[in-house]
C-alpha cells in the first residue's frame, strides 16, 4: 500500500454515510451486543464511533500508525458525543499490541491494502471466545444503494490511486489455509470480499 495520508483522509471522510450501516452488520452478523471493540488500520475509526453511537454497551479502541487517523476518529467520536468511550492508539500495523481475548468485536476495513497471514492470526489471538472479526473491503450487505451510488465513482478512483490490491475468491481461501485458519473463519462475499474469524 502507498501511505499517502491525504489520500487516506479523503476516503475515511468519504466514507462516512457507509459506517453506520456497516457497524449494524457486525451487530447483526456478530450476535454482539456490548464489550470491547479494536477498529484497526488505516481506515479505522468510522465502524467504532457507529457502534459507540449507537450502543452505550460498547467501548472502542481505534489504532493506527497515522495520528491523522487517530485525530479523525477521536473528532468523530466528540461530534457523535462518545468520545468518553473511545480510546486512540499510535501502533505499527504490522501486528496487534494486544493481549490474547481482548476484544468482543475486531474490525479491520480496507484490509487487503495491508493484510497477511500473520496479521489475520493476530486478529483470532486478540478476539475472546465467542467474539468476531470482520476483514476485508467493501460497503458491506447492509449499505443500500443510495447511499453507495453518490460516492461510488469516487472511491473507486481513489482506492485505485492507493493501489488497491483484488483478491479472488480462491485467493482468499488460500490466505486462509496459509494463515492456519480454515477452522475457524470463513470468506463472505457480501456486500464486499470479507474473512470473518470467529473468536
Amino acid at each position: 500500500m502507498r501511505r499517502d495520508e491525504d489520500l487516506i483522509e479523503e476516503i475515511n471522510a468519504l466514507w462516512l454515510p457507509v459506517y453506520p450501516f456497516m457497524a449494524d452488520h457486525v451487530v447483526a452478523a456478530s450476535g454482539v451486543r456490548s464489550g470491547k471493540v479494536l477498529d484497526f488500520g488505516p481506515f479505522a475509526g468510522g465502524i467504532a464511533v457507529s457502534l459507540l453511537a449507537k450502543n452505550s454497551n460498547f467501548h472502542a479502541k481505534v489504532v493506527d500508525e497515522s495520528e491523522r487517523v487517530l485525530r479523525s476518529a477521536a473528532q468523530w467520536a466528540r461530534e457523535k458525543g462518545c468520545a468518553s468511550r473511545l480510546a486512540v492508539h499510535r501502533a505499527p500495523i504490522e501486528a496487534i499490541l494486544e493481549p490474547d481475548g481482548s476484544f468482543d468485536l475486531v474490525t479491520l476495513r480496507g484490509a487487503f491494502f495491508y493484510l497477511t497471514p500473520s496479521l489475520l492470526r493476530e486478529v483470532k489471538r486478540v478476539l475472546r471466545p465467542g467474539g468476531f472479526g470482520w476483514v476485508g473491503g467493501g460497503y458491506g450487505p447492509l449499505t443500500p444503494n443510495e447511499v453507495i451510488t453518490p460516492i461510488a465513482d469516487l472511491s473507486r478512483q481513489l482506492n485505485e490511486d492507493l493501489g488497491k490490491t483484488r483478491i479472488t475468491d480462491e485467493e482468499g481461501e488460500r490466505f486462509l489455509s496459509s494463515a492456519g485458519l480454515s477452522s475457524c473463519a470463513r470468506i463472505s462475499t457480501e456486500g464486499g470480499f470479507w474473512i470473518e474469524v470467529i473468536g
